[in-house]
């Protein structure tokens, strides 16, 4: 790689990472095609694209562009068991689906997870061209070019440059409250002072509750785990006791015991009164 080219490669990627806040290792999510174009060429991605990021990097494939390798046959085996050797990144299709959709949905609309997308299709680089903070990658003949930043990335990365060096919104009000005369003597409005003063005290007061708040639920008495603790003993409930009967009285108990003894005396007599009947018969 010629040096000029590496130092402007350098520059891209430095305001990728002051801007967009891209890490390292570089995540790079690869096409089928640039796969295949680099099997032809005879390039090694994974020594070859870090050269191109000045900086260590991972490649990465999602589940449909290896399907779509696979469905193309023995023309794509060899770029098939190339893309096997690099990191699969999970996408939410359970079946294949085209991989522009794929690859669109996995960069969003701003690139949440700052890949670098390396494709050898125009229109889908120019599609990512439209977002901020999406460096591209492809193949030309034998080389490996990293595109220049799309206009959108230059925008904003201009916009946050402009908001970092112009005066924010606290600034601005409290220089309301500095009033300058017309013989360059300055004057402090110290009224609209303490009302900007106690605005903040306010919003202080606010963000130290919420932090209270979240504090007392994290740090809080943490119930026990529910797998060490002994289940609780379920205690059989005592049956009510029978109604104890009303012990009999003792006039009652002296009639039943006459009664009996009436009972007794009247069979005693029956008895007697068959036994002087048979001996008269048998006489």
């Amino acid at each position: 790689m010629r040096l000029k080219r590496s130092k402007d490669y350098k520059r891209y990627m430095n305001m990728y990472c002051q801007t967009f806040h891209f890490r390292k290792p570089f995540q790079v999510l690869v096409d089928a095609d640039f796969i295949q174009a680099a099997l032809d060429q005879r390039i090694d991605l994974r020594t070859q694209i870090p050269k191109v990021l000045c900086d260590a990097s991972k490649q990465m494939v999602s589940p449909c562009t290896m399907a779509l390798l696979k469905s193309r046959g023995e023309d794509a085996s060899g770029a098939f068991l190339a893309s096997k050797r690099f990191e699969k990144r999970r996408c939410k299709h359970q079946t294949a689906v085209d991989e522009a959709i794929c690859l669109g949905q996995i960069i969003g609309n701003s690139n949440p997870h700052n890949y670098v997308v390396a494709s050898q299709s125009k229109k889908l680089r120019s599609q990512f061209g439209q977002i901020p903070g999406v460096p591209l990658l492809y193949i030309n003949r034998s080389n490996l070019i990293l595109e220049p930043p799309s206009d959108a990335s230059m925008n904003k990365s201009k916009s946050i440059e402009t908001a970092k060096t112009h005066a924010s919104t606290r600034e601005l009000q409290t220089l309301k409250a500095v009033k300058v005369t017309g013989a360059g003597k300055v004057s402090v409005d110290t009224g609209l002072v303490k009302k900007l003063e106690k605005k903040q005290e306010s919003k202080k007061e606010k963000r130290e509750l919420l932090k209270a708040k979240i504090l007392k639920k994290r740090m809080g008495p943490k119930e026990p785990n529910p797998l060490s603790v002994k289940k609780k003993k379920v205690v059989a409930t005592p049956k009510p006791a029978p109604k104890a009967t009303p012990a009999p009285s003792s006039t009652e108990g002296d009639e039943s015991t006459e009664k009996k003894k009436t009972r007794r005396s009247k069979k005693s007599k029956a008895g007697k009164a068959s036994t002087e009947a048979g001996n008269e018969s048998s006489s």
